[in-house]
């Protein structure tokens, strides 16, 4: 999407592209974050084990969910204005282009919530006793900051 819209040559794109790099950071830190998490908890990083992970800390599931979520461009993240941002401008270029987002946004969409349903859905019970929300907590109030919007406006 970066490449994409600094291809574009408007200022909207180059406002867009700040957003997205804003909005990568924040979401691929707190993404590598949980993981890490899930790995200190497990000691194995297969997706199939990652079931029902969730059911032992409903803090760290809701900010789970919050974080992939953001990833494939959640309403009220920074990612999600950015990506918006993006397509319309792919749009009024050149509608093939906007074909070809489209499929991309759909396939990365569906890996994210695959990840969510994957890690909600099970009946084992993993004890996961770790508070260290510190960190996430500060990223998560970045990511979904509204108040990044009046410098890009």
């Amino acid at each position: 999407f970066l490449l994409l819209s600094l291809i574009f040559m408007m200022m909207s794109s180059k406002n867009s592209a700040l957003m997205m790099m804003l909005a990568h950071g924040y979401t691929s830190t707190l993404m590598f974050y949980v993981i890490g998490e899930f790995y200190h908890t497990s000691s194995t990083r297969m997706i199939y084990f990652m079931n029902s992970f969730m059911n032992s800390s409903m803090i760290f599931s809701i900010m789970f969910a919050m974080i992939f979520l953001s990833n494939s461009g959640m309403p009220p993240s920074l990612s999600f204005l950015s990506e918006f941002i993006i397509i319309t401008n792919s749009m009024m270029l050149n509608k093939i282009l906007f074909f070809f987002v489209f499929v991309y946004f759909m396939i990365s969409f569906y890996y994210s919530l695959f990840l969510i349903v994957n890690s909600f859905a099970g009946k084992i019970y993993i004890n996961y006793n770790n508070n260290n929300f510190g960190i996430m907590m500060f990223l998560m109030v970045m990511m979904y900051n509204i108040f990044w919007l009046s410098y890009f406006t």
